[in-house]
């Protein structure tokens, strides 16, 4: 069994990324001119390009409970997305929900329930988890193949440490707002960070009552961060941005994570280091859950070959024993190098946060608590060593 540990503890240890900003610049104009004033932002949060470069992980040729359960765990990212939307949620801080999901005729059907979720939220979870699988390759062919599954996975949005838009807190918060739920349509813009580390992006928005926003960014060091700057100027530039003032200029950092990407980010501030672990960690996990459902189809399927040459000897041949057996064998393999490419990354972070902890004690209970997966992870390698062990014990023997 495969237990999906839950993450690290945002609240507790203060590295939230969600709503609650702090105040910042904006700059109004009065009556005899420019003048500066302090409004409370709390729209900057991070954006998941995985929105962008979406794709399902592979799948075994058929899709049981177990790999259908790890389906739903790699959609994560993108049913916290939808809960970005203040649309989606109700009015509390925690939104919790269960989903469950059933694969029959090729076609999935969800059911949610949960508190604080809306029927728009609603709408969009089951829509993201829709097309999310569709990217699994060979979905249509294996949805087709596929009896009746039922798999459910439950859900926690805080909206206080997780991505979040909230609207209403002053008009410089709002316009941070707009441009984060706008970014799901800016993703021709991140096409050079598909397949490399991301960078902030420092913009500043002038808004007056007359004339289109006028957006700049300050130019990155990094020339795939030149690019993307110079496409998404004119798209903020486009938003349909207002105030009330006679002119407002507003801040916003656009930051960036990827659940696309294997592996951690290098050199980038530590909250976003932190949350591209846990969001990379996610899909190790489900990943992780897949190989076990392939593993359980295999022995399975060698368990019935193995009850079907107790009742009838003639009936089954050495061979397809053999064949039987080595499948499973294989699957465990697999399963176990799933696991060993999570225990790197878990090994790799424990690195990274003991390097922060070294310039800020913070993150020590970081690092303990990362320690913790590493353990776990290597426990979990062994019993995958040990289900190996066992079934190769339960081939059959040639003299």
């Amino acid at each position: 069994m495969i237990h999906l540990r839950k993450a690290l503890p945002l609240l507790a240890l203060g590295l939230g990324l969600g709503c609650g900003g702090a105040s910042q610049t904006g700059e109004a104009q009065g009556p005899t001119g420019p003048v500066s004033t302090q409004q409370r932002i709390v729209n900057i949060n991070p954006v998941d390009l995985g929105v962008c470069f979406q794709q399902a992980p592979a799948l075994p040729e058929k899709i049981n409970g177990e790999v259908l359960t790890g389906v739903l765990v790699a959609a994560r990212p993108f049913v916290m997305e939808c809960l970005v939307d203040p649309k989606s949620r109700g009015p509390a801080d925690e939104t919790n929900l269960a989903l469950k999901t059933t694969l029959s005729g090729g076609k999935l059907a969800h059911a949610i329930t949960g508190q604080n979720v809306t029927p728009a939220g609603e709408q969009c979870i089951k829509a993201a988890v829709d097309k999310f699988a569709a990217t699994a390759p060979e979905w249509e062919k294996k949805a087709a193949a596929a009896n009746s599954v039922t798999a459910e996975v439950q859900y926690k949005h805080i909206a206080s440490v997780m991505p979040t838009v909230k609207m209403g807190v002053s008009e410089a918060s709002d316009v941070a707002g707009a441009i984060r739920l706008a970014q799901g349509s800016f993703c021709d813009c991140y096409a050079p960070w598909k397949s490399a580390d991301p960078v902030l992006l420092k913009a500043q928005v002038k808004l007056t009552q007359t004339a289109s926003p006028a957006v700049t960014i300050e130019p990155p060091t990094d020339p795939n961060g030149t690019q993307v700057a110079a496409c998404l100027q004119p798209k903020v530039a486009a938003l349909p941005l207002k105030t009330t003032s006679t002119e407002l200029t507003a801040p916003y950092t656009f930051m960036f994570l990827s659940s696309a990407r294997e592996g951690l980010f290098q050199g980038a501030p530590p909250p976003i280091a932190f949350a591209q672990y846990e969001l990379v960690r996610n899909q190790h996990l489900a990943a992780a859950v897949i190989a076990m459902g392939a593993r359980t189809q295999a022995a399975e399927a060698y368990d019935a070959l193995v009850a079907k040459y107790k009742k009838d000897t003639a009936s089954v041949t050495l061979e397809q024993l053999k064949n039987g057996c080595g499948a499973l064998t294989q699957a465990d393999d697999g399963y176990i190098a799933v696991l060993q490419k999570q225990l790197e990354l878990e090994q790799s972070a424990v690195a990274m946060f003991t390097d922060f902890a070294t310039k800020d004690a913070a993150w020590t209970t970081v690092k303990d608590a990362t320690q913790i997966n590493v353990d776990e992870t290597k426990k979990e390698i062994e019993n995958g060593k040990k289900f190996k062990e066992s079934d190769l014990q339960a081939c059959p023997k040639v003299k």
